[in-house]
């Protein structure tokens, strides 16, 4: 952070960044994230908030770290270690853990106390510059802190510029804004009246108002432009800033100019000892020259050297150099820095490759991916890895290991389809020649496809590994591999195929004593079992794959075993014994060191549980924690997660990013039916009858001959639900895009439901519920629906521990109660209705609540937030109880007898008896 002069307007952006320095001053710790257009303020802002604490409150320490354009993609942990300084030395040393993942989250809960421990003593801001730059981990560790921060006296404060973030790194941006400690402040530009004042001392004070006006237009509001604009020789005004500042560098002497295109080419700026060997200029004109170049107000001083006063005049400057030029003035600094033994090999390999020096490059690479691999950096490895393997003629001796190895960093830094592409291509090297290495890599490309989320397209590799090693003695890997492709079968549905691949796979783990494969083979045969209605000889398989991955101690497999225990009890409505199960299994796995990573399908099946029994605020604070660690198989199903609450709670911008992100990962059937049918509900709240009809079409055609029971029924329950509301509308009303075959379609539903019920329903309390739903939406498109059939589907749902649905089975049961004149009854059931969609919350459904209750004349509490006694009235009204009914059950409770409660109520001890 330069020097800088008086900041101009940005008042309130002022006073909500120092609320939160108050905030995180007294324990509270806060994140502030300014983001805005390049030359618009940012840094400005926060060397103002920065000078105003360091003034206002005694004692506080600043740290500032920045990311530079060339180095931040392959310099791990970039700004973190510039901030920290010496002390992040000991942050990335290596811990001697056997697991990847694990050791990655130890230096992320090391850097976590390391802040901890420095706020301590005093007040901590920790700035995070340029974080569009910044490399992958430095932005994970970012999400990790804004989560885990807790009571220390710290503020975060980043900037970034949200416009040149790619996709990805846009998705991470608008997750970290969610954050309830984050605060994000978005910088507009400059009013003109502004933008006058920030070129007032570059201007002559009798200048003509002209220039200035033009100074104030041509800026569009951005300070930066407008300084540079105004630095312009008297005359005519610069067409561009990249002009103002190229006219600037070419009035400079040759040795300043040298200087200053030397600092273009070092990325975030220069020491000045490598800018003196680099350039080798005497003394006394390197520093006239740096003089010179900085009185100009292109470069300023930095803590031990020199760099650019903002990034767009190092474009600027960059830009006009000729490629031979760059290739020069980058061998040259490459040359000083390979002399040097502390260099870093990441931007020495980047130096040499853009000097066009690829066999220095090449080896330079292969050390920096390897370094930043021991430093658990892995997005920055998968990097190097790639410029490694780019270049890898150029090594100086082949290394038969680098796809492979590149492949592994790749799946840890959650780039699977990058996993995919190198392993494919380690198949075909001469290294893998061998029958067994040609097994172990297809299944491993099996395992990288499944974790790309092409689960289909995982079974080819998987297969082929299964015939490599199929008529082999049995062995390990041959139990890997008859298991993986049974854990594949069991998750496309195709447990028929899987059946006898988990039987083949347990037999060669118990003949090979291969422990963690004959866990994983169990585990599949456990939940093939399950689907074929063995349930007790299901859960005793899991138990035993239990028993036999803890013995093993492998993390990964004690967590794969847990997560499928957990889901399986959770399916049987045991949502108690499935907690229980996940509470065990995490234990367990930390015993054994699992990183944070593994255990995310644990939260993700404890939260899609606590979606389903209505603890919603629960399950966003767990989903938002897991984002920051999951991988990126796991990460989509906590995106379903989040659709789910945000199509619950009717949030029509939410629903769509999320439906944007799980439509651009691979097709998976058990992801697209579940997210086409809540995009279908979500569409019904808006009465969007099209949208709802399209969702439904497109979700069951996904899950087509996939035998996933789930995801059909409720397909097939929205889509009842559809056609009720279809129904009573005549021809022309109805939307012309649900297409030729609506109505045969929807005339199936109740039977296909049926089948489902029959063959699975007995062990599935959601299955026969959802059953129950459909036969009463079916009921009700013909017309022939009433208030018994609605409270029973409220009930089955009830018993089923669903709220959410419940609650719009009671909304469909006061409609019916209405519509039949049971007054009263409506009332009930529609005040139930609406007090646990409240307790939810959830928007949409109580405001269907109090459109049913305007339009069938209902008291206006009877669909509206009540502020007290709701949930006795809807206890009451779940359970169907008249007012009497009411009265005497809470007698009963308190004890009294027969006649005691006759004698209270003044009715008859024969009447009380009836209501007994």
């Amino acid at each position: 952070m330069g020097v800088a002069g008086a900041i101009v307007g940005r008042t309130a952006e002022l006073a909500a960044a120092l609320d939160c320095f108050t905030q995180a001053a007294s324990a509270d710790p806060q994140v502030l994230l300014v983001t805005g257009a390049a030359g618009i303020g940012k840094t400005r802002l926060v060397q103002e908030v920065c000078t105003r604490i360091s003034a206002q409150a005694e004692g506080v320490a600043v740290r500032v770290g920045e990311s530079a354009p060339l180095a931040g993609a392959t310099l791990p942990y970039g700004p973190f270690v510039a901030a920290l300084d010496v002390q992040a030395e000991w942050l990335l040393d290596e811990d001697g853990g056997a697991d990847m993942l694990a050791r990655r989250h130890r230096l992320f809960v090391r850097t976590l106390g390391l802040l901890g421990t420095l706020a301590s003593k005093v007040p901590l801001v920790l700035v995070l510059e340029d974080l569009h730059w910044a490399d992958e981990s430095s932005r994970e560790l970012l999400s990790f802190l804004a989560v885990r921060l807790r009571e220390q006296p710290l503020l975060l404060v980043g900037t970034v510029r949200a416009d040149e973030l790619d996709a990805a790194a846009q998705h991470w941006l608008s997750e970290l804004e969610r954050r309830p400690r984050v605060t994000a402040l978005r910088l507009s530009p400059l009013t003109d009246a502004e933008v006058a004042e920030v070129v007032a001392d570059l201007l002559p004070a009798d200048g003509s108002v002209e220039r200035l006006s033009a100074v104030v237009a041509g800026s569009e509001g951005n300070p930066l432009y407008a300084r540079e604009l105004a630095r312009g020789a008297p005359g005519r005004l610069p067409a561009s800033l990249t002009a103002a500042v190229l006219a600037r560098a070419g009035g400079l002497s040759p040795a300043a100019r040298t200087i200053v295109d030397q600092v273009c080419v070092a990325d975030g700026g220069l020491r000045h000892d490598l800018l003196a060997a680099t350039v080798g200029l005497p003394e006394e004109r390197l520093l006239g020259g740096i003089r010179e170049a900085v009185d100009a107000g292109l470069l300023v001083p930095s803590a031990e050297g020199y760099a650019f006063g903002h990034s767009l005049i190092r474009q600027a400057v960059h830009k006009q150099l000729l490629p031979g030029e760059q290739r020069r003035l980058h061998r040259l600094l490459a040359e000083v820095l390979a002399d040097m033994r502390d260099a870093d090999p990441g931007p020495l390999a980047q130096h040499w490759h853009l000097a066009g020096c690829p066999e220095r490059a090449a080896a330079a690479a292969v050390s920096s991916a390897r370094r930043a691999l021991a430093a658990r950096a892995f997005p920055e490895a998968t990097r190097s890895f790639e410029l490694a393997i780019k270049l890898a003629r150029w090594l100086p001796t082949p290394d038969p290991a680098l796809l492979e190895t590149a492949a592994q960093a790749a799946s840890l830094a959650k780039a699977p389809d990058r996993a995919v592409t190198w392993v494919t291509a380690a198949l075909a090297t001469p290294a893998a020649a061998a029958p067994a290495d040609q097994a172990r890599l297809l299944e491993r490309l099996g395992r990288y496809l499944w974790e790309a989320g092409e689960t289909r397209a995982a079974v080819a590799p998987t297969e082929k590994a299964v015939q490599l090693l199929a008529d082999a003695p049995p062995s390990a890997l041959q139990a890997r591999a008859f298991g993986s492709l049974a854990t594949r079968q069991v998750f496309l549905g195709e447990y028929d195929k899987a059946f006898p691949l988990a039987k083949r796979a347990v037999e060669a783990a118990r003949e090979a004593n291969a422990t963690v494969e004959h866990a994983r083979g169990l585990t599949a045969l456990g939940l093939v079992l399950a689907k074929r209605g063995e349930v007790a000889a299901a859960l005793e398989s899991l138990r035993t794959a239990t028993a036999l991955a803890s013995q093993a101690g492998e993390t990964e497999e004690i967590v794969h075993v847990a997560a499928n225990h957990m889901y399986l009890l959770y399916t049987l409505g045991r949502f108690s014994e499935a907690l229980e199960v996940a509470r065990e299994g995490r234990r367990e796995a930390l015993a054994h060191d699992a990183p944070p990573g593994q255990l995310t399908i644990f939260g993700s099946n404890t939260a899609a549980l606590l979606v389903a029994i209505g603890r919603w605020h629960e399950a966003e604070g767990l989903l938002a924690e897991l984002l920051t660690e999951a991988p990126v198989n796991i990460e989509r199903y906590l995106w379903l997660s989040q659709l789910e609450l945000a199509s619950g709670r009717g949030d029509d911008a939410r629903v769509a990013e999320l439906a944007a992100l799980l439509a651009s990962a691979p097709a998976d059937p058990r992801l697209v039916g579940p997210m086409q049918a809540c995009l279908a509900e979500h569409a019904l709240h808006a009465s969007n009858l099209a949208a709802a009809g399209a969702a439904v079409r497109s979700g069951l055609s996904a899950i087509t001959g996939a035998g996933l029971a789930e995801e059909e029924i409720r397909l097939l329950a929205v889509g009842a639900r559809l056609a009720a509301e279809l129904a009573p509308l005549p021809a022309p009303a109805r939307p012309a895009e649900l297409g030729p075959g609506w109505e045969e379609l929807a005339a199936a539903f109740g039977g296909r439901a049926e089948a489902i019920v029959r063959e699975h329903g007995g062990s599935r309390p959601d299955l026969a519920a959802f059953g129950a739903l459909v036969a009463a939406e079916d009921a009700r498109r013909r017309g022939e629906d009433d208030r018994r059939t609605w409270h029973a589907v409220g009930d089955t749902w009830r018993t089923a521990r669903q709220p959410y649905r419940e609650a719009y089975a009671r909304l469909r049961e006061a409609a019916a109660a209405a519509a039949a004149g049971r007054r009263d009854q409506a009332t009930r059931a529609l005040g139930a209705c609406a007090d646990i969609a409240r307790g939810l919350p959830s928007p949409p459904l109580l405001c269907l609540a109090a459109e049913l209750a305007v339009r069938a004349r209902l008291p206006a509490e009877a669909g509206a937030a009540a502020p007290d006694g709701g949930s006795a009235a809807a206890a009451i009204a779940r359970f169907d109880l008249t007012g009497r009914e009411s009265q005497v059950l809470g007698l009963l409770a308190e004890g009294q007898s027969n006649r005691q409660i006759a004698r209270t109520l003044f009715i008859s001890e024969r009447t009380v008896a009836v209501h007994v």
